[in-house]
């Protein structure tokens, strides 16, 4: 027989406290970055916004489905925002930064596309009720084919951490500021345990990390994101002088 399905048992702080950390920082870094794109107009800002919403999304989704039990609309909710959609949108971002304007409009316009053929295989899935009792949904509650989130997941994951590892190197040999340097490593950082996360969770099927991974990566990934732009703050605060 196969491992049993059912996902060892939360405690009740983490029920009601780890999603909805994931949650509130997920929006919180969302508008941060959309604020800027604003200011700015640089492309990857507006992509980044769009998926640190998403990332948002779901996490309020599960902070509901673990509070008052999944049901097929939060699940659904869910798997589509933070399984499917969220990572590929981020490394479709951390890609605009590396890349040529016209490679980055190619690449969101196939992430459109991938979007739109997610959104309609969750909207025709079914979900498995038995498997829906679980805290935390292994793999199978949901039929959606296996190669969708294989392909973004992997892609997206392989493009945010790696974008930003690169970065970070980038910046280091070339003499960039501290700050930069090591927002980057922290960002790369957290995006790591929240890929990792996702991996570890359905290879080893032990689910109740997923959660917690969201919550801690999301979370480094905004406090590398503020390091990042902590001297350009302090720059712009600065009275010019005659």
């Amino acid at each position: 027989m196969g491992r049993p399905w059912k996902a060892a048992p939360l405690s009740l702080a983490a029920v009601y406290v780890i999603p909805l950390i994931a949650a509130v920082v997920g929006v919180s870094f969302a508008v941060v970055v959309g604020r800027q794109y604003l200011v700015r107009r640089k492309p990857y800002q507006a992509i980044w916004a769009l998926a640190l919403a998403m990332f948002g999304a779901a996490a309020a989704f599960e902070t509901i489905g673990q509070l008052a039990g999944w049901s097929e609309a939060t699940y659904k909710g869910y798997y589509l925002f933070g399984g499917l959609l969220n990572v590929g949108w981020l490394g479709i971002g951390s890609l605009a930064i590396l890349v040529t304007p016209r490679i980055g409009r190619v690449a969101v316009i196939v992430m459109v596309v991938i979007s739109l053929i997610s959104i309609v295989a969750v909207l025709a899935s079914h979900t498995n009720s038995t498997l829906l009792k679980a805290q935390v949904p292994p793999a199978g509650a949901i039929d959606v084919p296996g190669v969708i989130p294989a392909v973004i997941n992997t892609s997206g994951s392989l493009l945010l951490v790696g974008g930003a590892a690169w970065s970070a190197w980038k910046s280091f040999r070339g003499g960039a500021p501290g700050n930069r340097v090591v927002g980057l490593a922290i960002l790369a950082a957290g995006a790591f345990v929240v890929a990792g996360g996702h991996t570890l969770a359905r290879t080893k099927g032990v689910y109740v990390i997923q959660p917690l991974s969201e919550a801690v990566g999301i979370a480094a990934m905004f406090t590398g994101y503020l390091v990042i732009e902590a001297r350009r703050e302090l720059a712009a605060s600065k009275p010019r002088t005659a």
